[in-house]
């Protein structure tokens, strides 16, 4: 590792184009993104917000040029917010039209996009860079609330005088998601205090405008939990990737050296599992605070079953629980979206709420071509407001030790990409009913 440090600094032109991220330590950068993912608690305005935001951005990436624009109300232009190192000419009345330019084009496929030299680029052939630039590298990312456009941000002229990263760009992917999540937030709170503002003067609407006011008091905590759970996924994401990493590959090397003891190699194979499941983990929580884009492979509804029902195998087995089984005689497969990563969290929820010797009953049917994935149990159940609140984050009737209140929160994201269904029946000391409903596409 060392040599290959040496060798890289050898290299004025490899110097040149390292990321900047390489040149602080790790808790410097993760403080700088944090202090970043948390701007909306210092700001006033969304106009501030996309300015702080930009030159905070434009700092941990050494860019002496950036811009954030925002998607009209008629979903076809982006007009230009907040910029930084442009003339003022410039950037008078600057509006793109979807798939104009590197901006228009990040805003037309919801995708970020990395340019090493727009000159070259062959997805650019018809465009030309303003003079005013004095590199020819860009990278821009759409500004994104789950799968709803805001905006695009967007950085160039490196300080260094070199190229972006793909490095770059993943970080730059993340920290979009979480301006757009401030800057909603932020316009919800400005539409929450003027409703307070027309209530006190308009006595005839306070009725109505109170509930606006509750529903957006609501909505401002929705986004600032799927807010924290973005920062802590991108925590996680960076934490455990690459150690995970790490010990897959040599485990994979221990099972390709293991060729005639069955028992290790049973051994590692559980291993391995268990690691495959940790990475599915951090992916969930990924997915829970950003777009996530489909999958074109597809999985048996009751293969997902069964390789949930294999990770849960051991405390099923500890608690001595009755497992019963009633598969549908043929399922269509569908799109593989997290079906298993939902059906695991069903099971855990399911595991937990029965006492030892319970019963968990798992049935599966297909009906108005949807596909019904049921997990009963009959552990103590739930009351109403209990079911009222289950599928907010971090919220849990569980102890610390035993979930964060994420599990359901997975499900119903899960279930909102397929365009499904969750039907929660239960009630106190007469178990639990989740019944998934996913539509055949």
């Amino acid at each position: 590792m060392k040599k290959s440090v040496k060798l890289l600094k050898k290299s004025k032109a490899v110097r040149q184009n390292k990321s900047v991220l390489g040149e602080v330590s790790q808790a410097a950068l993760f403080q700088r993104i944090g202090d970043i993912c948390s701007l909306v608690t210092g700001v006033i305005s969304a106009e501030e917000l996309l300015e702080v935001s930009l030159r905070s951005t434009m700092d941990l990436f050494g860019a002496e040029r950036g811009s954030i624009f925002i998607l009209n109300e008629n979903g076809k232009n982006l007009t230009l917010k907040i910029a930084q190192g442009m003339e003022m000419s410039e950037q008078k009345q600057m509006v793109k039209r979807m798939g104009q330019g590197i901006v228009g084009r990040v805003a037309e496929i919801k995708k970020p996009l990395v340019v090493n030299d727009i000159a070259q680029d062959t997805r650019f052939e018809n465009y030309k860079a303003r003079k005013s630039y004095t590199t020819a590298s860009f990278i821009c990312a759409p500004l994104m609330v789950k799968d709803t456009l805001t905006g695009v941000i967007n950085l160039a002229d490196k300080k260094s005088g070199g190229r972006f990263s793909e490095e770059e760009l993943q970080l730059l992917d993340f920290l979009s998601t979480q301006i757009a999540l401030n800057y909603r937030r932020v316009q919800l709170y400005q539409k929450f205090k003027k409703v307070v503002r027309e209530s006190k003067s308009l006595r005839t609407k306070l009725g109505r405008s109170s509930k606006e006011k509750d529903a957006l008091k609501n909505q401002i905590v929705q986004q600032e939990k799927l807010a924290s759970i973005g920062k802590l996924a991108g925590g996680i994401a960076h934490e455990f990737n690459n150690p995970l990493d790490g010990v897959l590959r040599y485990t994979n090397l221990c099972l390709s050296q293991v060729k005639d003891d069955d028992v290790l190699r049973g051994y590692l194979m559980e291993i391995k599992y268990g690691l495959n499941r940790m990475v599915n983990i951090v992916r969930s929580l990924l997915a829970c605070s950003r777009n996530v884009g489909p999958s074109l492979q597809k999985i048996n509804p009751h293969q997902a079953i069964d390789q949930a029902l294999h990770g849960a195998q051991s405390e099923i087995f500890h608690k001595n629980i009755v497992l019963e089984k009633n598969y549908a005689h043929q399922l269509p497969a569908i799109l593989d979206l997290g079906l298993e990563r939902a059906i695991s969290n069903l099971l855990r929820n399911a595991v937990d709420a029965v006492e030892s010797g319970g019963e968990i009953k798992i049935r599966t049917a297909l009906r108005d071509n949807c596909v019904l994935i049921e997990v009963k149990d009959n552990g103590h159940g739930m009351t109403k407001e209990v079911q009222f609140n289950i599928f907010e984050p971090f919220y849990t009737t569980k102890d610390i030790d035993k979930g964060c209140g994420l599990g359901l929160t997975i499900v119903s994201e899960i279930m909102k990409i397929y365009d499904g269904q969750i039907e929660v029946e239960s009630a106190p000391h007469r178990g639990s009913t989740f019944t998934l409903i996913i539509p055949v596409k």
